[in-house]
């Protein structure tokens, strides 16, 4: 079924109208008709799916009815912040793209000092948008509760401070632990409970300078392996919430 994000608070008596980007999608990328069934959800991060029946088409928006809603079951147990180092070329898209598929809440762009790429200005404020709309195709594609937010970039100073008060665990892979997996790192994970907040620090193709991982250290991070191998920053996002996928997830 076809997922969409709407304000729901506009619905009136059970009709919604949806206009907009998802309007054309719907009419004349998929060429849905009256009938057919939609699944929406929510602008406000609510665990809800809605179910609505297409009544009509207007000149500007589709008119629907809602038939049922439901609790959502897609999204991961505990909260995942990522934080990551801004990376070469449109390896961010990627990161962007499948992290959101994979369950994380929020991404954070972080200048790190081996980061190649600088942005400024408008450049800038494009690149963040453009990561926010794929953040919020990858949601619709993968049925999340919710859209990830894709924050503007910030320094690692700044990234450090926001995890502290954001997060009950914040986490930094690091390749000097690489084959430490079952000296800390799983004890570390499964102290995570339901509900509570995992920020994990993810650095750029160049990997971390030491004095990040001690100025990580003495915010209250914990360095962590993702096992033997060096992942690149475009994988080792990916593999910590595979991980919490199989702590949360998997019988």
């Amino acid at each position: 079924m076809t997922q969409v994000f709407a304000d729901l608070s506009a619905m009136q008596d059970g009709m919604l109208t949806i206009c907009g980007e998802d309007y054309n999608h719907i009419k004349n990328v998929l060429r849905m008709h009256p009938g057919e069934k939609l699944s929406v959800r929510g602008t406000d991060e609510s665990s809800s799916e809605y179910v609505f029946e297409i009544v009509s088409f207007s000149e500007n928006s589709v008119n629907c009815r809602m038939l049922s809603v439901k609790e959502s079951e897609t999204e991961l147990a505990a909260r995942v912040i990522l934080f990551q180092g801004l990376p070469k070329a449109d390896k961010m898209d990627f990161i962007v793209q499948k992290t959101v598929e994979m369950g994380v809440t929020e991404i954070v762009p972080v200048e790190m000092r081996r980061s190649i790429v600088k942005l400024t200005g408008d450049k800038r404020r494009k690149r963040v948008s453009r990561w926010q709309s794929i953040a919020e195709a990858a949601a619709k594609q993968s049925k999340r509760a919710m859209i990830p937010q894709v924050y503007d970039i910030l320094t690692y100073g700044e990234a450090l401070r926001y995890a502290a008060s954001a997060a009950d665990l914040v986490l930094v892979p690091y390749e000097a632990m690489a084959g430490e997996a079952g000296n800390g790192t799983r004890s570390l994970l499964e102290s995570l409970r339901p509900g509570q907040t995992a920020a994990v620090f993810v650095g750029p193709e160049g990997g971390f300078e030491e004095s990040e991982i001690e100025e990580a250290l003495a915010a209250g991070a914990k360095t962590i392996s993702l096992g033997r191998r060096i992942l690149r920053t475009e994988t080792a996002g990916l593999a910590f919430l595979a991980f919490l996928i199989y702590r949360f997830e998997l019988d």
